[in-house]
C-alpha cells in the first residue's frame, strides 16, 4: 500500500508544544454558541470557534456517525429500548449496571455531536431535528438524574462508571444549552463526583517492577485510561474548579500509568525521565508490554490495545475547553500505533512469559495485526489478525477506525510504515458497508460479527470520538505541552 509520506509535517519532535492541525480544508461550523452556564463553575463549549473539516476521512466518519443516529432514534429508541413508551420526566433505565446505563450514554453522546456539529440528517433518519434533540436531552438529564450523587440508590462508584459518566457528562456539555437549569446542576454533579473519586487513586498494574504478574492474563491499561478520561472532562468542564489542579496532575499521572512500559519502570531505559512533572521510575509496574501489545482474556488482545485511543480522547474535551494537552496523554500513541501496523507474529511461538499464556502458541497464518495475512476474505485490507484469537467476534473495526483516525488527525503514525491514512479508509469503508446491509443503518447482522451487548452504541461513540479529533485539530485546539502540572 503507498504511504503518505507527503503529508508528513516538518519539525515535528516528541515534546512538541504545539501539534498540526488536520491538512485538510474546512468551513465554519454555523451553531450558536451555548447560552451561559447555570453552575458557575462549568464553561460551556465556543462553538463559534470550531470548523468542520470537509476531508474524506472526516466524510466517511460523519456517514457512520449519522448511520448510528438513525439507528438510535428509530429501532433502539422505540424497539429495543422501548424507550419511547415511558412518559416521565426522567427515564427508568431498569438497573445500575453497565448495560443499563453505557449503553444509552454512548447514544447521547453519539446524538449531542451529530446534533451539535450538523452532521444530523432528517431527511435521513425520518425523524425531525427538534425530536431528535428532545430524545438526546432526555437520555442526558435521565443519565445524570440517576446517578447516585443525584438519586438514592442510582449508578456510580462501579469499576467502569466513570467511563459511563465521561460518555453521558461529555453530551450534557455539548447540549449544555438545551438542559433546564436542574439538569445541568445534575451533569455538573455527576461529572465532578465521578471525577473526585479519582483524586487519591494510585492504579494497580499488570505486571510488577521485579517481572512478577500481579494480574495474570488482565492488563488494567484500558480501566486506568477510561478513568482518567472523567478526569480530564471535569478539568475541562470547570477549568476553575477548586480540585482543577488535582486533577491534572492525576491526568498527567493516569496517562502514564495506563500505557507503561517496563522501560518505564525499575531500572528501565525510560526509568530516569521525568515528563510533565511526573518521574516515570516512581510507578510500581506497566500495564502494556514492551512491544506494545496487551494482554487481557488471557490472550495477546489487540482490542486491547485501545488503551493508547481512550487515554488521548481524554485530550478531545481538553482541547474544546482550549486547554493545552499534557504530553503524558499522547506519549504511548506512536509507539503502539506502530506495534498495530508493523509489529509481525510467528505462530506457534510464544515469546510472553504470563503465566496464565503457558502452553499456549500464536496462531496461523502469523504475521501483522494489520491484514498482513487475512482471515474472513484475502481481499479485505480491513482485516484484522489476532495472534490469540478474539473472544468478541472478528467483524468489528470502528475500534481500529478510532485509532487510524486519531493516528491522522494527531500525527501519531511517524513510525507506521504505511500511514494511518490509508488504514483508516480501509477500516471506515467496512463499517459503512456493514450499516449500508440494514434499512435502519444498525452495523452488526449477528452476534459472530460483535458479540458485546451495546455493539451498536459502541460504534455510536467510537464515531463521535473520531469526529471530534477532526474538529478539533482543524481548528487549531489541539496543543500539546511539557509544562509540569
Amino acid at each position: 500500500m503507498p504511504s503518505n509520506v507527503n503529508r508528513r509535517k516538518a519539525g515535528r519532535v516528541g515534546l512538541r508544544l504545539v501539534a498540526a492541525a488536520v491538512a485538510v480544508s474546512a468551513v465554519s461550523v454555523t451553531v450558536a454558541a451555548p447560552a451561559s452556564a447555570a453552575a458557575s463553575d462549568v464553561v460551556p463549549i465556543d462553538f463559534a470557534a470550531l470548523v468542520k473539516p470537509t476531508d474524506a476521512i472526516t466524510t466517511k466518519v460523519a456517514t457512520i456517525l449519522l448511520n448510528t443516529n438513525q439507528y438510535a432514534v428509530t429501532t433502539w429508541w422505540n424497539t429495543k429500548k422501548n424507550f419511547d413508551a415511558q412518559t416521565g420526566a426522567y427515564l427508568d433505565f431498569a438497573g445500575t449496571g453497565e448495560h443499563q446505563i453505557r449503553h444509552p450514554g454512548a447514544q447521547a453522546y453519539g446524538l449531542a455531536t451529530a446534533l451539535r456539529m450538523g452532521v444530523y440528517s432528517a431527511t435521513q433518519t425520518g425523524v425531525s431535528v427538534a425530536d431528535a434533540e428532545a430524545i438526546t436531552v432526555k437520555l442526558i438529564k435521565s443519565l445524570a438524574y440517576r446517578h447516585k450523587v443525584n438519586t438514592t440508590g442510582g449508578w456510580g462508584d462501579h469499576w467502569q462508571s466513570a467511563h459511563w459518566a465521561a460518555m453521558a457528562g461529555t453530551a450534557g456539555w455539548i447540549m449544555w444549552d438545551k438542559l433546564s437549569v436542574t439538569d445541568r446542576e445534575y451533569v455538573r454533579k455527576m461529572v465532578e463526583y465521578e471525577a473526585n473519586r479519582f483524586n487519591n487513586y494510585n492504579p494497580t498494574y499488570y505486571r510488577a517492577v521485579n517481572g512478577t504478574y500481579n494480574h495474570p492474563g488482565d492488563t488494567k491499561a484500558e480501566e486506568v485510561a477510561w478513568n482518567n478520561t472523567i478526569v480530564a472532562l471535569a478539568a475541562s468542564m470547570m477549568p476553575n474548579h477548586a480540585n482543577k489542579a488535582t486533577w491534572m496532575k492525576q491526568v498527567v499521572a493516569l496517562s502514564y500509568k495506563a500505557n507503561s512500559r517496563p522501560s518505564d519502570v525499575g531500572t528501565g531505559a525510560d526509568a530516569w525521565k521525568t515528563l510533565n512533572g511526573f518521574k516515570l521510575g516512581s510507578m510500581t509496574g506497566s500495564n502494556v508490554n514492551q512491544d506494545g501489545t496487551v494482554v487481557n482474556h488471557d490472550k495477546i488482545h489487540p482490542d486491547y490495545m485501545e488503551s493508547f485511543a481512550i487515554n488521548l480522547s481524554g485530550a478531545l474535551t481538553l482541547a474544546l475547553s482550549k486547554q493545552d494537552t499534557p504530553y503524558a496523554m499522547r506519549r504511548a500513541y506512536n509507539n503502539m500505533y506502530d506495534t498495530l501496523v508493523d509489529k509481525s507474529f510467528v505462530p506457534g511461538t510464544m515469546p510472553y512469559t504470563d503465566p496464565k499464556m503457558a502452553g499456549k502458541t500464536l496462531n496461523a497464518p502469523g504475521g501483522k495485526i494489520y491484514a498482513s495475512s487475512t482471515v474472513t476474505d484475502p481481499n479485505d485490507t480491513s482485516d484484522i489478525y489476532y495472534p490469540m484469537g478474539n473472544d468478541w467476534g472478528t467483524a468489528h473495526r470502528m475500534n481500529y477506525a478510532t485509532m487510524d483516525v486519531f493516528a491522522d488527525s494527531f500525527n501519531e503514525d511517524d513510525l507506521a510504515s504505511v500511514k494511518a491514512d490509508v488504514w483508516a479508509n480501509a477500516h471506515l469503508t467496512k463499517v459503512q458497508k456493514q450499516q449500508e446491509r440494514h434499512a435502519d443503518r444498525h452495523t452488526f447482522a449477528n452476534a459472530t460479527e460483535f458479540s458485546y451487548a451495546g455493539a451498536e452504541e459502541w460504534i455510536s461513540h467510537h464515531a463521535a470520538w473520531a469526529y471530534w479529533s477532526r474538529i478539533v485539530t482543524a481548528s487549531s485546539l489541539y496543543k500539546v505541552t511539557s509544562a509540569a502540572y
